[in-house]
């Protein structure tokens, strides 16, 4: 099975794991990890253990899904400009009561 090694290993660099850390998480050798990651080769159950440490669809680490990995990080990225729009439409409501108690 086609495995999408780039996908994999920033999955795993994103998490501060080290390759043998990834392969005791799920189960798998070191060596098949390396593999994974060098040529893109694993079995259906090899698929499965990644996408289970990674608590991930087990589609995103197939090799033709290249952008899911970018839409996997949206939900963080959504929070942090709600955070940003939250903040600032609170200066913009406390600067309006201000200034309607001046006047």
């Amino acid at each position: 099975m086609d495995l999408n090694s780039a996908t994999i290993r920033e999955i795993r660099i994103d998490r501060g794991w080290t390759q043998q850390q990834l392969a005791d998480i799920s189960s798998l050798s070191l060596r098949t990890i390396q593999r994974v990651e060098s040529q893109g080769l694993g079995s259906l159950e090899t698929s499965k253990s990644l996408a289970a440490a990674f608590e991930i669809e087990r589609d995103i680490l197939l090799s033709k899904n290249t952008t899911i990995v970018e839409s996997a990080s949206l939900p963080q990225a959504v929070n942090i400009y709600f955070l940003l729009f939250s903040f600032a439409l609170g200066a913009l409501i406390g600067a309006l009561v201000l200034w309607l108690l001046v006047l």
